[in-house]
This record gives C-alpha cells, structure tokens and sequence, in this order.
C-alpha cells in the first residue's frame, strides 16, 4: 500500500493533491463535452432542419446587383450569326442536297413563357430525331410580326432569341453523339433558302388518326409513320395548325409515361446543355449555390461530355420555385377544373402525387388547391421545414430561392425562412449579378440552379418546374429530391 503521510513542498499532503488533480480531470472533460455537444448539435441541427431560437433576426445583406443602364434589351446579333453560320448550311446551294431531309414545326409557340417554349421544343426535336431528319429550329418568339422589340408589362423585351443564347447541343446543330447517323439540326432561315416549295402537314393529319390525343408516344409514332413514305426532303407543319405538342398534352399527367424510357435515353437529353451564357452566369454566381471553399471547375472552362456529368448535383442546396405575379388568377383558374400535375411533373416514381380535391364545399376545394399552386409565406415555410427533415435533405447549407415575386415579398420570405431554420445562406432570383444579355434570360439560370440542387421544391402547374423536373429525372438524380408545394 503506497503511503499517504509523506509532506510535499508546497505543505500538501497525497490525498490534497489526488482532490486538485480530480477536480481538473473532471474540469477539461466538462470542456469536451460541452465541445461535442456543441458539435454534434450543430451537425444535427443541419441534418434535421431544428429550428433555433438564438438565430439572428435577419439574414446577412447580400449586396444589390448592379444596375443595367441600357435603354434597349439586347437583340443578340453575334448568335444570330453563329447559328447561320453552322458548318452543315450550304448557302451555295438552292436546293437541299441527296442526303438533306428536314422537319419544321412551323405551329411552334408564340407569345408564351420559356418554359412552355422550352418543353415543346424538347419533343419537337426528339420528333425530328425518330423520323431521321434534320429539325429546323427557329427563335424563341414572343412576336414575329417583324418588329425588334415587344412590349412586355409595360417593358421592352427582345421580339426574338436565338434559342442558342439559351441552350446548346444537337437542337441547336451540334454534333449528335459519335456513331449516331441523325442528320443535324439547322436553321430556319437555311431550311427556307433551299427549300423555297414545301410539303405541308397539318396537326390533324395525325391526330385524327390515333387513339389517345394527349399521348406524345402516340403522336410521335404517328408521325414517323406518316413520314417514313415521304421522299420530300423539305416537310413542314402549317403555321396556322398551331402546335403539335399544346398544353392539352402538356396538361395531361400520363402524356409522357409512355414515351419517357426513350426520350430519357435519346442525345435529345443525354447531350441538352445550356449556353455559355448561362452557364457563365452560374459561374458568376456560383458562392450562392456551391459549398464553400468549393474546388468544382467553373461549367465554362470544361469540355462539354454529357448533361449528367456537366450538370452534378450540388451538396447541402436546396432550391425552391415560387411563382407569384399572374399566378395568383392562374391558379384560381386552374382549381376551377380541378386540374392535375402537369404532364412533366407526373412522373410515377416522384413522391409527392397530387389528388385534386373534389369534395362538396367549393371554398374548401380551392383553399386546399391554393396550398400546392400559390402558397402562402407561412405554408412555404412550413413546408421547407418539412422537407428538410427527409432523408434526401440530410446536410442542406444553402437555399435558392427560384421567384418573379416582388422585392417585398421575397425580403419577408427570406427572413422568414432564416428566423426558422439554421442556414449558411439564403438568396433569391433578385440577388442574381447578371450582364445585359443574360438578364432577359435570367429564367434559364434559375433552371439550371434548380436542376442541379440536392433538393428542388417545385410548383406542379408551371412549365418552369417541368422542365428542371425533366432534367433532374433525365440524369438520374435521386427522385425522392423532388418535391412539390
């Protein structure tokens, strides 16, 4: 037995000295604790989404995007250009070549919004693709009546956009993937230089002839049947037929079932990328979406391969579409139905179905109907502290907040959403540092900040949604991180 009488220099004697020795053991390993407590509830706070009460009352400024002086919007003549310019145009000739055949879609939409645009150019171009001929594409077109400008709100917007200051890839005339005979897409000025007599079509040409309208299968088998025995290399739909694709296929939730395995599969998809200029306008932006500290290689300064590696999602971001504006009316139309998911937004495997209500009380109808299509700022909150507790939300840092709402309502918004849960940063649209061309197509960034998000929360009626929606489930993104209001 060690003694315990023996005196020490400073007049302690053992057991003193073992009492003061305890008392600092149990000194730092209170230290550790509180140390682990503290990090393992931060960990758990950003995997769970609990709200804190100790949050600052507002989020840190983000500073105000410059402002852009220009009187006119931009009319984008150097991509004109460009497009003209596509190796596969041979403007020495005055009538298409033996192995030129092509397909226009002269019905295309007008004076509508990009997404509407975007989704019925997709099928235009997959419609072109499984007829083996070359799509004719044109501009995105509010207003072809000649003049440069339109007015839009009381604001000047460009009439016509070269759809490649929006996007890239074969629809624009890029080349198909290796091996692949398709012919490549050119434009429409091209396509009117060589082929001055054209065969026409109409709409009902095929849909009068199929079973089920709305199906994009369906038409698009019908119209490779009709095409296969047409030697006519200049084809063309009537411009008065209106669309092949409308928003009766669009608004249809089993149109694209059939059709999506191959349409997933096709370059239509594989090979959709977004223009250098939205892509620079990520870049630009991108300490709004990327983790901090991120090492990821800026989109504009790689070599394009496939959408799904181009396009990785981006950890710890959640993004969220709000439209507001026109949708207030749009939505009380649309609950007058009730309508259904849009036709892009329904795929079987998203987890988030939507029943419309069709009880016997029409004000509750439209109140439960309001929740889904036009939220309001306390059932947007609640429901991103309700996702972010699932499982795919495990480690969301920043949130992007996809909205045409007015400055007021995004500033209480994001205060809102900051006050209720634990973020690194909260930014909006609104926060975007854009030059002059890419602000008139601002929407395009939005969607591509959406199709790469960890976690995307859309609106079921808006074609906007669809087409991240169409990305997100083209390139395998898990589909449980996909959600709806």
């Amino acid at each position: 037995m060690l003694p315990s009488s023996l005196r020490e220099k400073d007049g302690l004697t053992r057991p003193g000295l073992y009492l003061r020795f305890k008392t600092r053991r149990y000194l730092v390993l209170a230290v550790i604790a509180f140390a682990l407590v503290a990090l393992f509830g931060r960990t758990f706070l950003a995997w769970f989404g609990v709200p804190r009460a100790f949050r600052d009352a507002y989020p840190p400024p983000i500073p105000p995007p410059p402002a852009i002086t220009s009187p006119l919007p931009p009319l984008y003549e150097n991509y004109h250009h460009a497009e003209l310019s596509l190796a596969q145009h041979h403007w020495d000739q005055t009538r298409p070549r033996k192995d030129e055949k092509f397909l226009f879609v002269a019905g295309h939409s007008r004076g509508c919004g990009w997404g509407n645009a975007m989704q019925e150019l997709l099928l235009n171009a997959y419609m072109a693709y499984r007829t083996g001929r070359s799509l004719v594409f044109a501009n995105y077109t509010w207003n072809d009546n000649g003049s440069p400008y339109s007015d839009y709100n009381g604001k000047k917007i460009p009439s016509l956009i070269p759809y490649s200051t929006i996007i890239q890839g074969p629809i624009v005339g890029a080349p198909f993937p290796s091996g692949d005979p398709t012919p490549l897409a050119v434009h429409r000025d091209y396509f009117d230089h060589v082929c001055p007599q054209k065969v026409t079509f109409i709409r009902e040409d095929i849909s009068e002839i199929i079973d089920f309208k709305n199906f994009a299968k369906e038409i698009i088998d019908g119209w490779h049947d009709k095409l296969a025995d047409v030697d006519e290399p200049c084809v063309q739909t009537a411009p008065n037929s209106g669309q092949i694709f409308n928003f009766d296929v669009f608004g249809d939730p089993r149109a694209m079932i059939d059709i999506w395995p191959e349409l997933a599969a096709s370059p239509i998809l594989t090979h959709f990328g977004w223009s250098p200029l939205v892509e620079l306008a990520f870049d630009t932006n991108r300490d709004m979406f990327l983790p901090s500290l991120s090492i990821e290689p800026y989109l504009t300064s790689q070599p394009f391969t496939t959408a799904a590696a181009r396009y990785a999602v981006v950890p710890g971001l959640m993004a969220i579409h709000l439209r507001r504006g026109d949708f207030a009316g749009h939505c009380e139309h649309l609950a007058g139905y009730p309508a259904e998911y849009n036709a892009f937004n329904s795929f079987p495997d998203l987890p988030d179905p939507f029943v419309p209500p069709r009880g016997p009380d029409a004000d509750a109808n439209r109140a439960a109907f309001r929740v889904h299509c036009y939220p309001s700022l306390e059932q947007i909150v609640k429901r991103v502290r309700e996702l972010r507790r699932a499982p795919a939300a495990r480690g969301l840092r920043k949130l992007y907040i996809m909205t045409n709402a007015d400055e007021e309502f995004t500033r209480e918004l994001r205060e809102a959403l900051w006050r209720d849960q634990d973020w690194q940063m909260i930014s909006s649209s609104r926060d975007l540092v854009l030059n002059w061309e890419q602000k008139y197509v601002a929407q395009a960034v939005d969607m591509l900040v959406g199709q790469r998000a960890q976690v995307f929360v859309g609106n079921g009626w808006s074609t906007m949604s669809s087409n991240i929606v169409t990305m997100r489930m083209a390139n395998r993104i898990r589909p449980d991180s996909t959600r709806f209001w």
